[in-house]
């Protein structure tokens, strides 16, 4: 049986820092403020360098560019959060800013990560049926199209959280915990469990089968190159990896947690458990924001043709670029041909 003990909070500004269930805050005070301005500093430029190639390609009837863009604005939104949370956990969870501010930060980390798991998984369906099904569901191909999806994906992942927000976090002006309860309340427990199932589990069986029919599919096409295979493929194989090793540990942790918490009767001991392998797990999970440029655009030859035409200080010698823009540039025209 849940306790009943409430989420007690106080600040002491020399050393104790905030207190609920017994948990030292000290613990994530370092590792996470470290974590989150390393992604900072470097996703910030590296996103909007991304998105400046990938707006010129929105010109053409290529749908990919527009899903990629979504992904990278949600890491945006992520990323421009992420001071506000340095100083959260470098002050051992004391939030400063007031309640609102708190539930607006919120609901931009929750919103930015799930909306861009939805957006992988458009990706990983755009890719299947561009190889797959290259002459059939051409509605899926046309720009219109990919713009109502963007929006849909968009209402979609934003209108739940933040109607639970307001029930689940209601703002309190003396609660120094952001985003935070201890121990966690039953109703918290069954929304985050089945967010876990909808937002991840779900996820990652539609995007594995996509990338094995995905594969065989590829194989079975003879008009590639054999160069231009193993690009692809290693695209597809990345997207997977990406989405496992970077989004499963904090949602395994997160299944393990609240799974653990329904089963022990010691609520807060088990919460001190798992505080330090969830928060840990948490910080990953913004990895997503340095990732998200280099798989889905640097990796794709378009961008990297219009990367060194509009950024000559990425690319080498003259006489290399023009020779592997040459190299993009047909390997490009293969690309094509499977999202006409």
């Amino acid at each position: 049986m849940m306790e009943s003990t409430s989420n007690i909070s106080s600040y002491d500004g020399h050393m104790t820092g905030v207190v609920a269930c017994g948990i030292d805050f000290r613990q994530d005070s370092v590792f996470l403020p470290v974590l989150y301005s390393i992604f900072f500093i470097i996703g910030m430029p590296l996103n909007l360098m991304a998105l400046f190639g990938l707006y010129r390609l929105i010109k053409s009837e290529n749908v990919l560019p527009m899903y990629v863009i979504n992904l990278l604005i949600a890491d945006l939104i992520q990323l421009l959060s992420m001071p506000l949370w340095i100083d959260y956990y470098s002050s051992e969870h004391y939030w400063r800013f007031g309640p609102e501010a708190c539930q607006a930060m919120g609901l931009c980390f929750y919103i930015s990560i799930y909306t861009g798991i939805f957006f992988m998984c458009i990706i990983a369906l755009e890719r299947h049926l561009a190889i797959a099904h290259p002459h059939r569901f051409q509605q899926f191909h046309q720009l219109k199209f990919a713009w109502w999806m963007s929006l849909s994906i968009w209402v979609l992942i934003t209108l739940p959280p933040s109607i639970a927000f307001n029930k689940l976090f209601p703002k309190q002006i003396n609660d120094t915990l952001c985003i935070e309860k201890y121990p966690s309340e039953q109703n918290f427990i069954v929304y985050r469990l089945i967010i876990l199932a909808l937002s991840f589990i779900i996820p990652l069986c539609f995007i594995a089968g996509l990338h094995w029919q995905t594969l065989r599919s590829l194989m079975a096409i003879n008009s590639f190159l054999s160069e231009e295979k193993r690009r692809i493929k290693g695209l597809l194989t990345l997207l997977v990896a990406i989405f496992v090793t970077v989004l499963g540990p904090y949602h395994f942790i997160g299944c393990v947690k609240y799974l653990g918490l329904l089963a022990h009767s010691q609520s807060c001991d088990w919460e001190k458990a798992v505080f330090v392998p969830y928060q840990l797990s948490r910080g990953l999970l913004s990895l997503n924001s340095l990732l998200d440029p280099v798989l889905y655009t640097f990796l794709r030859t378009d961008f990297r043709v219009t990367a060194r035409r509009y950024l000559p200080c990425l690319s080498g010698s003259e006489g290399s670029r023009h020779s592997a823009c040459g190299t993009s540039e047909l390997t490009e025209r293969g690309t094509s041909s499977t999202q006409d």
